[in-house]
């Protein structure tokens, strides 16, 4: 079995934000309620498939693909 007990901290930090871009829609009462207990139940299954991503990328040996790859060359503002 996987030990994922240093998501806790993680999970914390994403409900936190979730609360507040919540809040910022305009929920309150019940609604903000419901919304936030559907949003951070999405959480942890979230994390455990990245993380189970990563596992299958680095038994497969693929190659990594970096910032650039995916973003472009980031020019530097003067």
């Amino acid at each position: 079995m996987e030990d994922y007990s240093g998501m806790v901290s993680t999970e914390a930090e994403f409900a936190e934000q979730i609360m507040v871009d919540l809040i910022a829609q305009g929920y309150s009462g019940n609604d903000l309620h419901e919304h936030f207990k559907k949003e951070v139940s999405q959480i942890r299954p979230a994390v455990e498939a990245m993380l189970e991503e990563v596992k299958r990328v680095a038994v497969s040996g693929s190659e990594y693909v970096s910032y650039e790859d995916v973003f472009g060359k980031v020019e530097k503002e003067q």
